[in-house]
């Protein structure tokens, strides 16, 4: 039977991880798995194809294979760290003209082709309002915080654990040492 100690100590680690690749993926596009990134959708103007609080998963592609209807991500400006995620309705020499499913209107930008991030391959719904969350100060101290300081104090109690255990284990030795000396000078 696997010890009770070092399956919650497998746990802890385990959440940790959930938790820390949760918060790195709310803070911006990362990529985690080859070149798919992972973007969070926290308004509604693409609804209902892609509900607010989701998490779109986005392929880089090449901009000339994208098509009228297509959903990509994409910069407002090179340099911008800010994305969106809209529709494909027209495309121009310039570039793509957007339009978030929920929005009257389309984009008043044209996204130029080398500001395109990527196509939206899939969306995992409402696991963004988590990502949310942990922006908040309260998410971030309860979900990430306190957790980390749980396994860093398992891991000094093991620590301390350990040491005692090897003083231990060398003042029997030492002992045993004494009592062998003490047998061999008795014998003489």
């Amino acid at each position: 039977m696997p010890n009770p100690k070092k399956l919650a100590k497998i746990a802890a680690y385990a959440i940790i991880a959930t938790f820390l690749m949760i918060f790195l993926v709310f803070y911006r596009p990362i990529q985690l798995w080859g070149d798919t990134l992972y973007e969070p959708v926290y308004t509604g103007s693409m609804e209902p194809a892609i509900p607010v609080g989701s998490i779109a998963v986005i392929k880089p592609t090449n901009p000339e294979t994208l098509k009228i209807n297509d959903i990509i991500c994409f910069k407002i400006e090179s340099e911008s760290a800010i994305t969106v995620t809209h529709r494909i309705i027209d495309i121009t020499n310039e570039g793509f003209i957007t339009k978030g499913d929920a929005n009257e209107d389309p984009d008043q930008w044209i996204v130029r082709k080398e500001n395109v991030v990527g196509k939206v391959i899939a969306v995992i719904p409402y696991i963004g309002y988590l990502g949310h969350f942990v922006r908040t100060p309260a998410g971030f101290i309860l979900l990430i915080v306190i957790p980390a300081t749980i396994l860093i104090l398992l891991e000094i109690k093991n620590i301390t654990k350990e040491i005692k255990r090897k003083a231990k284990n060398e003042q029997i030795s030492s002992l045993t040492h004494k009592i062998c000396l003490n047998n061999n000078l008795g014998q003489l």
